[in-house]
């Protein structure tokens, strides 16, 4: 892939999706105080619509401007995404029925999953290996990852609101962030059957183009998996302390938050690691 922004489009988009699955989902729907929900949707509208501008410029360059690419499909649910989002967040500040709002946060996520479909498609054509199968693969455990951190880092801060509310959801969140982490792994092992940066393409103009963009060192073998494994490793003895520390509640539930902090920063890198060779 030569365009970094499409990197960075699929890492928040598979952020946004993962994160409303839990949201809408999760055993914390209708038991916290409502900002929760306000929140945590405010920002899964905001990263939605952050992948949504940031494909514009590389799905040109990807597809060219065909009447209804793949790439532009991807854009329209991604919008639909958010603007379901926006009517569940509105729902729930407007005190509707839970039965409602819960519809449409799911209808929402299943918009939202549906935009990653194209973006296979699109991996798939462009020579992808595994075929659309894979590359849906890969995007979903991204978005597993991606999902359960966010969050785990807003559930944290909840706390702080919410000071006598039991730690199981705290407890349910850290054992959501192991199993994130198993999914980490298959995202970066999977990413390893996908061409490196930069790889095949000719010498000259457009490689030198793409060294510029990319680090030189990314574009080297197997860097990007020697990456992605040395941060998840990282990543997985926070989630040993997340587990250890939610058990404990109580103040503990404030050190959890800050393990959290460590691992927003964390994961990213390695979802970087893995889909800069997903086109």
């Amino acid at each position: 892939m030569t365009a970094p922004a499409a990197v960075l489009a699929i890492v928040l988009a598979t952020t946004a999706v993962g994160s409303s699955a839990l949201l809408w989902f999760g055993p914390t729907f209708g038991e916290l105080r409502r900002g929760y929900e306000l929140l945590t949707g405010a920002t899964i509208v905001l990263l939605a619509l952050g992948a949504w501008a940031a494909f514009a410029g590389p799905m040109v360059s990807l597809e060219g401007t065909d009447a209804l690419s793949d790439g532009q499909l991807a854009r329209i649910l991604l919008l639909a995404f958010s603007g379901l989002t926006v009517a569940a967040v509105l729902g729930r500040a407007l005190r509707a029925p839970d039965g409602l709002v819960r519809v449409l946060g799911g209808l929402a996520t299943v918009l939202g999953l549906a935009s990653l479909w194209p973006l296979a498609v699109l991996r798939a054509e462009r020579g992808g290996a595994g075929g659309v199968a894979q590359g849906l693969v890969e995007l979903l455990l991204g978005g597993t990852l991606m999902g359960a951190i966010w969050v785990g880092l807003i559930l944290g801060h909840w706390y702080l609101v919410e000071r006598r509310l039991s730690n199981r959801y705290m407890m349910w969140i850290a054992w959501v962030n192991v199993a994130a982490i198993g999914a980490g792994l298959g995202s970066v092992l999977l990413s390893s059957r996908n061409p490196a940066p930069c790889e095949g393409l000719p010498a000259g103009g457009e490689y030198e183009q793409c060294s510029m963009m990319f680090s030189p060192i990314l574009s080297i073998g197997s860097m990007t998996i020697i990456l992605g494994l040395g941060v998840l490793a990282l990543l997985a003895l926070i989630a040993g302390f997340n587990v250890k520390l939610a058990r404990e509640g109580g103040r503990s539930i404030q050190a959890s938050t800050g393990m959290f902090y460590l691992a927003v920063i964390l994961a990213p890198a390695v979802e970087f690691a893995a889909k800069v060779r997903f086109f």
